[in-house]
């Protein structure tokens, strides 16, 4: 007969064992022992979903910052793995789509800022989702992409666009002195995927930041008014 006061330890003893051996794999894989991307990713969102970066580490996002891998990376890994996981797609089906397109089609959100399933075009996510990857073979990584910002919205003036900008010392500072006002004027913009409360993010500042000069009577020349047109040579050297 079983000796229940010992089977909690027992169980406990087995998720301690497993919790280990993956994140001795996660090191192995990091370091390019293996070269599969996809146990990379479905042994971090091991570890995200079951908090086996604790108690080291406080965060996933801190323990991603112990093992030699860049955060942006981590965190798209274990986005596939779980939004995958969430839809019902096993991973033999998706893998083949490779991570350029998986990484768009995981930036589809499942759920609102409400908690409440999220929809696009009408449509519930999780069948957006499992459409996209029964049609992403046919398709390059460009036009899935493409398709995902369209389903965002991220088309025409909400369209992303990347600017490089050299500033001074003194220059960079104000700068920063100004993001860190404009966050705390915004507030908080929801949670991050540890659970912590997220600043806007400095394309939300910069708007704001622009919007406070540009609608400031005070800065408009006289008969310009704030629908003044930018040129060409307005914008940040690239």
């Amino acid at each position: 007969m079983e000796n229940i006061v010992e089977m909690p330890a027992i169980v406990g003893e087995a998720v301690a064992g497993e919790a280990a051996q993956v994140l001795k794999q996660i090191k192995a894989l990091v370091k390019g022992i293996s070269s599969n991307t996809f146990d990379l990713a479905t042994a971090l969102y091991k570890v995200k979903k079951n908090k086996w970066y604790a108690p080291k580490c406080s965060t996933f996002t801190e323990y991603i910052g112990t093992i030699d891998l860049r955060s942006s990376k981590g965190h798209y890994l274990v986005r596939i793995a779980q939004t995958m996981e969430d839809v019902g797609i096993p991973r033999t089906e998706y893998e083949p789509l490779g991570i350029a397109k998986l990484r768009a089609i995981c930036r589809l959100d499942l759920i609102d800022e409400n908690g409440n399933g999220k929809m696009y075009e009408g449509k519930p996510a999780v069948e957006v989702i499992k459409d996209l990857i029964t049609q992403a073979p046919a398709h390059s990584p460009e036009a899935v992409d493409e398709t995902v910002k369209k389903l965002q919205g991220l088309m025409g003036d909400n369209a992303r666009v990347w600017e490089n900008v050299s500033l001074t010392v003194a220059q960079r500072e104000n700068w920063r002195k100004a993001v860190a006002l404009a966050k705390l004027n915004i507030g908080s913009v929801g949670k991050d995927e540890d659970g912590n409360y997220k600043d806007a993010s400095i394309g939300s500042c910069m708007e704001v930041i622009a919007m406070s000069y540009i609608l400031d009577p005070n800065n408009s020349p006289e008969g310009e008014g704030p629908n003044v047109q930018a040129t060409d040579s307005d914008g940040p050297s690239v």
